[in-house]
């Protein structure tokens, strides 16, 4: 007669393998290290390409006021510029205006030796001021629509307070459970 082999099975918990506890606690460690690092990885990132001279960084922001670019940029648009090496006829870049003291952003549409010649896309003139280089706050890199706006907010008080409170709320109330003492019962 013949013998049929009928498999056994084996009950889930006996068929995984479980780490010691001194591998587990590392594993748990090199994962923190790295969340870590990459953590720190994002922020020196942030930094690099988004900190403003006042704080050692080459990113400038400005908000966008008027009509004179229409329509490429809107009034109340958030840029970001940044310092090139060169800058060259058609580029949008941001320069301080000893006229009116403040950052004017048009278009260069000339350049006559250290000379730029600037205008507004939806101007008919050119801007008076003829700025030098070291006058260049940077070019255009990019652009949030209405995003001067949020900024515009972050001046009112009651806001940056609401703001301020949220983040206390979350940074104090989302840390870790207490571990309780070995040898005290669940």
């Amino acid at each position: 007669m013949a013998q049929v082999a009928t498999p056994t099975f084996r009950k889930p918990a006996e068929r995984t393998r479980f780490a010691p506890p001194g591998k587990l606690r590392l594993r748990g460690r090199a994962r923190r290290i790295a969340g870590a690092a990459a953590t720190i990885a994002l922020l020196a990132a942030a930094w690099w390409f988004l900190a403003p001279p006042a704080i050692g960084g080459s990113t400038s922001f400005t908000s966008v006021d008027g009509i004179s670019m229409l329509p490429k940029l809107r009034s109340s648009d958030l840029v970001a510029l940044r310092p090139a090496d060169t800058y060259r006829v058609g580029d949008i870049v941001g320069y301080r205006s000893p006229l009116i003291h403040r950052v004017v952003l048009h278009r260069i549409v000339a350049i006559h030796g250290k000379h730029y010649v600037f205008k507004g896309d939806n101007n008919h003139f050119t801007d008076p001021d003829s700025p030098v280089r070291k006058q260049l706050v940077g070019k255009l890199w990019f652009r949030v629509p209405q995003g001067g706006r949020a900024v515009a907010a972050l001046h009112v008080p009651w806001i940056l307070a609401a703001i301020a409170s949220v983040f206390v709320l979350v940074i104090g109330l989302g840390g870790r459970p207490s571990r309780k003492p070995e040898g005290v019962p669940r």
